[in-house]
This record gives C-alpha cells, structure tokens and sequence, in this order.
C-alpha cells in the first residue's frame, strides 16, 4: 500500500516559511534604526529650531508657539522626544501582550516555497481564508472613497482631463472610437485635451485604458462609483501582495494605509487615468512577486496583462514602474538552465505586452489617421507644442511653431493653456523632483513618516529576500522618467501618485520587522511608538486641530471643490435659458484661464451646445447661419452676463 502524501514526514514537518527576513543582527538593526533618526532630525531639527527661537525671543511665547507650530514638524519633533522614554520602557514579566498566536498570526500567510515537494504540497493544500484578509482591506478602500466623495455631493468634475475622459467613454459607449465634428467651423468647438484636426477624428488625446473603465459605469450614470470600485480592488490587490511576501501583519498594514492615504482618497474622486492605471499595475506587482517566488506560466501571463492594462491607461507610468521589474525579469530568465522554461516564461509575460501594443496601432490609425502617431502625440505636436516632454521644451516648442510657419501651415496652438508652461532646465527639474517628494508625503503618510520608512527600509538591507529592492527601484524609476517634464503635476505630485502603494508596502515591511524585534528584544513599547509615526501622518491629514494644523484632505477637497463648484455655477446658469435647443458662445476671462466652459459630448446633440465665442472670425450672422434651428446666446465669464446673441440687422434702426 502506497504511503498517504499528506502523512509523510515533510507533510508533517512545520513550513520553514522565508528565513527570517525579520531579523538579521542586533547589529543591522541598530544601523538602520541609526541612519533613520538621523535622518529625521537632519530633517526636523533645522525648522523647529527656528521655530523655538522665534517663539524664546517672542514677548509673548506661547502664542509665538503656536502660530509657528506645523503639524508636519513640530507633532513629530514631540513625538522624536519621546523615543528614549518608550526605549527604556520594558514589558513587565507577567503581562503578556500581546499573546504569541497574534504574533503567530501576523507572521504567518506568506507565499514561499522552497522546494519542489513544498511547492507541489502548497498547490494541493486548501487556502481557505487567504482572500478574506485582502477583501476585508479592499471593502474598507471602497467604503472610505464613497465617505470623501459624499464631500462633493453631486458636483460635477473639475479638470478639463476629466471631460476628456468621459468624452472618450462616451464615444466607446455608443460603439465608437472617433465622432464626426462640426464641419462647418470645426474651430467653434475645440476642447481642451480634445483632437479637432480633421473630419471624423473628432476624439480624446488620451489613451484608451480610462475611457474602456468608465464605460460600463458612465452606462448607469455612475462614473464616481466606478472609481470607488477601483480604490478597493487595489486596496486588495495591495494587501494581498503585502501578505504574499510577509504575511498576515503586513498584510492589514499596508491595506489599512492604502485604503485611508488622503492622496488615493482625494484621486479616487477624480475621473482621471491614475486608478484604472493602477489597477493594472497592482494586479502587475502581485502576479510579478508569486511568479518570482513560485515560477507559474499563468502569474506570468497575469503580471503581462496588468502591466499591459496599465500602458492602455498611462504609458510612462507603466513603463517606470515596469522597467527594474523587466530588468530583474530578463537578468533571472538568462540564468535559466531550461531553454523551454526561459521560452513559457518570456511568452506568457511577453505576449499581453506585444499584443496589447499591436492593438493600439489599429485605434492609433482610427484616431490620428497614423498606426504610429498617437492622439496624445499629434494633441501635442499641434495644441500644446511647449508642453513637449524633455528639456527646453519651450525653446523646442517655438522651433517647432516656427517651423510650421514657414512650411505655410498655422498650428492651432492653444496660446493660453500653452504659454503657460515654462522652459525646463536642470535646476527647474530638481526643483520640481524636490516639489514632487515633498509633496508625495504630504499625500500619502505624512512627510516624516515617509522618510522614516524610506530611511528604515533601505538601511535594513534585504540580502535573503533581494525583490524586496524592487519596491524602491520602481519608486526611483517612476520619478526618474518624469524627471525631464516642466510640470511637476497636479497638486505637485501626480505624476509619481502610483508610487502612494509601494510606500504602504515598505512601510508595512518595516513595521514587521519592527514588532518582531521590539518584542523579542522585551521593548514593546517601540512598536507602539513606530506605529504612532503613520496614525499622527493620518491624523494631520483627516483632522483640524486649530490654530496647530490644517486637515490636509479638507485642503484637497477645498482645492477640488473650488473648480467643480465653479462648473457647477455655469451649468445652472445655462439651465435657466428658457428656448432650447441653443449654442452658448463663450468670452473667457482673460485674467482666470484655468477652466474653459466649453465642454460637449462628442455627438454635439445637446439641447445647449458651449463654444467659443471668436469675435474676429465669425459675426453674428454667419453665426446664425450656421446654427438656423438653435438660439444663440453669449456669456463673459468676466462679467458673468448671458444675453441672447443679436444679429447686426437687428439693432439697425
């Protein structure tokens, strides 16, 4: 009789799970915790010094105290006080907390397998709950974007990339990838972020990824809920990743962050490429870590098509993200000894990636005329051509211009959105990389308590576990690619947003690492004390405590609500105009050229269509003649002040 599999002696022997990644020397530690409080207090000390000598050499001290208390330094500043206090702090014999099965617990869950046999044991073996953890986090990441959103009622959205976007789902909605324009005068009806070129590429410059999420929820008239639904399936896929690696512990850490960082509360609230892109590159991370740590074709395939996804939504995102990942992937394929195993492995994560590729020369081609020139380029090349990626890019732009110029054709450069950008240099790019770091910590867990992950992070060394190091090689990556680009983003940070999760997964490896050596070192209290460093980030964000801080998210919420409430104003303002169907021709204000009202659907049936009112081209009566079954009406957004649009014959006497 053949021996029972799951009676024998590896069977019954305890999974080693990673060799203890969670404590190297006494000696390693102390280095890391070393160069993380001196980083800090490199960071800190500087400002609160100035900030107590200001309030020593006021007349009043206390008030001077607290008109110069930041909440980003000075909370922290008390908080580094306390360190030596809580050091010598020790668990009292007899009380134990907490009890071994929570330490248990938090340590267990994690995907490794060492050996063959383990590996084939570990595929057999039910996995009954792994997912309820993960889930749990995601229904939270869910929960907490419906509670911000309700913060904006029902206003409508406040970027101009956001009408893009639901411009495109729109056209996918109706079974379209492009819309005929108004042939007539075309120029009526450029968009922002809109290409107008020539007949029948009447479209949005962004790639298709956005446009193809929002279509199913833009159906039931529910975009924001759409995004409520991504948040949480990153939140999960976050966690779930964080328990892959290092367990039950991490695991709540990392979704807990994930799901309560102002930034992803705030970006979740917004149309934009960000969280479709995301999801993508966060089923990518986790396909990518179980196919490094159990070799599978169909992980392979998985982390292709997230990473795939993700370039459908925002390119060079994906491909910052991507690059230390693609470099570990070909550097770990060529070691390979099986020729077949090299072949399944670079097919399976190759193939989604070519295909999904080859799939955007033939919507290219629908949507530029071009397979090879992209609606994000050719929006570029003509509306925007300063905001050009790379350095002297204005220089760049205006040769560009001038160039067209001669060759006798006239761009249709949006002067104002386009002169706005300024010309980047080596300096403006280091400022704008300062400007984009800051504010990440600003956004995500507070900036000390970024630091500190970061600092702690990098000084643990991870020699047992080396794709630990892909977690901060994707962040360094992703800034780097957006290094060369004179904008530093929208609330300074959006371009590097999609690193918000890979600080929650660095943060909630330290901090297993942390709690299991706090303890066995009987000094519990340090992980109490290291916990408090992301709950006070937390606190500065969703709290006011007046006059020592500002909630950071009611200041984004504020930012956000400003411009929706201003589209908002105009919306019911032309719900007023009694006749429809009408066109409403729009003098913008030469002094506030952030929002433009000329936003349409893309079939242009609206029962009030928004244009441009472009006094020096079109007179009322060729504006009658162009619009013979609709009212015409003229708004100053200067003034505020609608009127009906009179011809020149009518006021003759």
């Amino acid at each position: 009789m053949s021996p029972d599999p799951s009676q024998s002696p590896e069977r019954q022997k305890p999974h080693p799970g990673p060799r203890s990644d969670v404590l190297r020397t006494p000696r390693r530690l102390m280095i890391a915790a070393g160069v993380t409080l001196l980083g800090l207090l490199l960071l800190i000390l500087p400002i609160e010094w100035q900030h107590y000598h200001r309030t020593f050499n006021s007349p009043q001290p206390l008030t001077a105290w607290m008109a110069n208390f930041s909440g980003e330094t000075s909370l922290f500043f008390l908080w580094l006080i306390l360190l030596p206090l809580v050091w010598r702090m020790k668990r009292v014999p007899e009380f134990e907390l907490p009890p071994r099965g929570v330490l248990a617990w938090a340590n267990a869950g994690t995907f490794f397998t060492r050996t063959v046999r383990e590996r084939e044991l570990a595929a057999r073996a039910p996995h009954k709950g792994r997912w309820v953890l993960p889930a749990a986090m995601g229904l939270l990441g869910f929960l907490n974007t419906l509670a911000v959103g309700s913060r904006f009622g029902d206003l409508p959205p406040a970027f101009h990339d956001e009408y893009s976007y639901l411009f495109q789902a729109e056209t996918f909605l109706q079974g379209r990838m492009t819309n005929p324009r108004f042939e007539p005068a075309p120029e009526l009806f450029d968009q922002i972020h809109v290409l107008n070129l020539q007949p029948g590429h009447f479209v949005s410059r962004y790639f298709p990824g956005t446009g193809l999420w929002l279509t199913p929820f833009l159906a039931f008239g529910i975009p924001y809920f759409g995004y409520a639904v991504a948040q949480g399936i990153i939140t999960g896929l976050v966690a779930a990743l964080a328990r892959d690696l290092a367990g039950n512990g991490a695991c709540l850490i990392a979704g807990l962050l994930t799901a309560a960082m102002p930034g992803m509360m705030l970006f979740s609230n917004l149309l934009l490429a960000h969280h479709p892109g995301l999801i993508g590159l966060a089923l990518f991370l986790w396909a990518f870590h179980r196919n490094i740590i159990q070799p599978q074709w169909s992980y392979a395939m998985a982390a292709g098509i997230g990473l795939a996804c993700a370039m459908w939504c925002r390119p060079m995102t994906a491909f910052g993200i991507g690059l230390p990942y693609g470099i570990w992937f070909l550097a770990g394929q060529f070691r390979q000894r099986s020729g077949k195993h090299r072949l399944i492995q670079i097919s399976a994560m190759g193939g989604p990636l070519l295909v999904g590729l080859l799939m955007l020369l033939p919507y290219n081609a629908a949507t530029t005329g071009d397979p090879f020139l992209t609606p994000y380029q050719q929006y570029t090349q003509n509306y925007t051509p300063r905001h050009v990626y790379g350095f002297d890019n204005r220089v760049r732009g205006e040769a560009w211009i001038a160039e067209q110029a001669a060759d006798g054709v006239e761009l249709p450069v949006v002067e104002n959105y386009d002169q706005w950008a300024t010309n980047l240099t080596f300096s403006g790019a280091l400022q704008n990389e300062l400007n984009r770091i800051v504010s990440t910590g600003q956004w995500t867990l507070g900036i000390v308590p970024t630091l500190a992950a970061l600092l702690f992070f990098l000084g643990i060394g991870h020699r047992d576990r080396p794709e630990w190091w892909l977690v901060p090689a994707a962040i360094f990556s992703l800034h780097l690619v957006h290094l060369p680009y004179w904008f530093d983003g929208i609330m300074h940070w959006h371009y590097v947003f999609e690193a918000a999760p890979l600080l929650a997964l660095m943060f909630a490896r330290d901090t297993q690492i942390v709690i299991r050596n706090s303890w066995k070192w009987h000094r519990p209290w340090l992980s109490a004390w290291w916990l408090g460093l992301p709950a006070l980030g937390l606190l500065i964000s969703y709290t006011t405590f007046e006059p020592f801080w500002q909630s950071t998210l009611s200041a984004g919420i504020s930012e956000i609500r400003y411009a929706r409430e201003k589209h908002d104003t105009f919306n019911q303002l032309i719900a007023t105009i009694p006749e429809t169907p009408a066109v409403v021709f729009i003098i913008p204000d030469p002094n506030d050229l952030h929002i433009d009202y000329v936003i349409n659907g893309p079939t242009l049936d609206e029962p009030v269509l928004r244009a441009h009112r472009l006094a020096d081209r079109f007179e009322s009566p060729q504006l009658r003649e162009l619009f013979p079954a609709r009212r015409l009406y003229q708004f100053d957004v200067r003034t505020s002040e609608l009127r009906e649009l009179i011809t020149a014959e009518a006021v003759e006497p």
